[in-house]
């Protein structure tokens, strides 16, 4: 793994486009996940009366510069539009003590929806589920509205603070996590939440349309209280089964 291009980084810092926060900002460091990047880990912010994650920017060193380029742009954007009650906020990047740079988020403390409808879908009412909808919805509108696709939509990255939905790990992160993972599967992700297209057109080119289809399962997933095709194995018969039209049951309202 290596660190994201320094120069990139630090002339987008210096040019004003991303705010840099002191790492001795932060203290009562608790690791609270992996991801394609690496460890995620939880920060108390000595300055404020927030806790917030730091997510590593490392990357395979093999990812094609241009779209590590892209990302830093995506940075930017999305550090201005990033102010949305359904989207995660992305505070800045610091460095930490080994010399890695790493983005400022907001903490969850309800942790992602998945866990949340786990514990908490029996005392949930229709309301309670059209209300956690609505917010996703809003949310993945105020993206889309800033030309921000997110490429990976599903429950384990939207994310519970005090009972609002945020929308998390968007844009062209989706991307580099693929290319960061090592597995012997053509298929990364999970694709019970994936466009179809993406299994039938080669080379398909995840849009707004491929959003709105993860956000149907998701849907899904709100009235069922169940992940979905759950122990269906392997990844690649799923695919197929999913690229031939099949999709779960609806669930009938109350």
């Amino acid at each position: 793994m290596a660190d994201i291009p320094k120069e990139w980084l630090e002339k987008a810092i210096s040019d004003g486009h991303i705010n840099y926060i002191e790492y001795n900002k932060f203290t009562d460091r608790i690791e609270i996940g992996t991801g394609g990047f690496g460890k995620v880990f939880k920060y108390e912010w000595k300055d404020s009366s927030l806790i917030v994650a730091l997510k590593s920017l490392r990357v395979d060193k093999n990812i094609d510069e241009n779209i590590i380029k892209d990302f830093i742009n995506e940075l930017k954007l999305i550090l201005r539009v990033c102010n949305h009650p359904n989207v995660i906020e992305f505070f800045g990047i610091t460095k930490d003590g080994n010399g890695y740079y790493n983005m400022v988020l907001q903490y969850a403390n309800e942790g992602t929806l998945r866990e949340y409808l786990k514990t908490n879908f029996i005392k949930l009412h229709w309301f309670d589920k059209l209300f956690i909808a609505k917010e996703i919805t809003l949310g993945l509108l105020f993206l889309h509205d800033n030309n921000i696709i997110h490429r990976d939509l599903h429950s384990k990255n939207i994310l519970i603070h005090q009972r609002q939905p945020k929308i998390a790990d968007f844009g062209l992160s989706k991307q580099i996590n693929e290319m960061s993972m090592t597995s012997s599967s053509n298929f990364h992700g999970m694709p019970e939440y994936i466009d179809p297209k993406c299994f039938i057109v080669p080379n398909h080119k995840r849009d707004k349309k491929s959003d709105v289809y993860s956000f149907g399962v998701i849907l899904w997933e709100i009235s069922s209280g169940r992940s979905p095709f759950q122990n269906f194995e392997p990844k690649i018969a799923l695919c197929v089964h999913i690229s031939q039209g099949i999709r779960e049951n609806p669930i009938e309202g109350q």
